[in-house]
């Protein structure tokens, strides 16, 4: 079976992009130029394999089918509207949890922050507890991340919690340990 033939049946890419960008879109989990209507040029940019000609084909594509790139990301705009107590301890894991990778994708899940690595996910934010922040690492791979951050004793899954700034302070090298770890196992 032709891979070529296959990946462009599965996506309405133009194949003018070339096969790095085209992986790096399918790793990130786009399929459909419709996806990229949520993302901002910078973030795909950041994504391996993508380049400056393969972005330039892309917003042409999307301009022609009357659609652009995000002017400002999913994420960026859900948490400029979001009203939590936790809000500035939210926006500080944000930033730790994507200066992990590169590759790291934000987006939006069970309404709120979540991240994915070359298209699984990794972690995302569970913001109906008020008192304290609630990460769930729902990919089967935490399992063999060994850290007294996490709890539960899930097949797939597990938490963790921190309660205020002072908290993600003192957690933060564990808490990027377990990231870094858990990247590592899904590369």
């Amino acid at each position: 079976m032709d891979v070529k033939k296959t990946s462009q049946q599965k996506t309405d890419f133009p194949r003018e992009i070339g096969n790095p960008a085209r992986s790096a879109l399918q790793v990130a989990g786009y399929s459909k130029l419709k996806q990229l209507t949520e993302v901002t040029e910078t973030d795909l940019s950041k994504l391996h394999g993508m380049g400056p000609k393969a972005l330039r084909i892309l917003r042409e594509t999307l301009q022609t089918k009357g659609m652009s790139f995000a002017s400002v990301s999913r994420a960026d705009l859900f948490m400029e509207n979001l009203d939590h107590p936790l809000k500035a301890e939210v926006e500080a894991l944000r930033g730790m949890i994507k200066s992990i990778n590169d590759d790291i994708v934000e987006d939006i899940k069970w309404n709120a922050p979540s991240y994915r690595y070359r298209g699984r996910y990794l972690v995302t934010f569970n913001l109906r507890e008020t008192k304290r922040i609630h990460l769930v690492f729902h990919n089967p791979l935490i399992s063999r991340v060994k850290s007294d951050l996490l709890e539960g004793d899930y097949v797939d899954r597990r938490m963790l919690y921190f309660s205020d700034m002072k908290d993600i302070k003192t957690k933060k090298a564990e808490f990027q340990k377990v990231l870094k770890e858990l990247v590592r196992l899904n590369t």
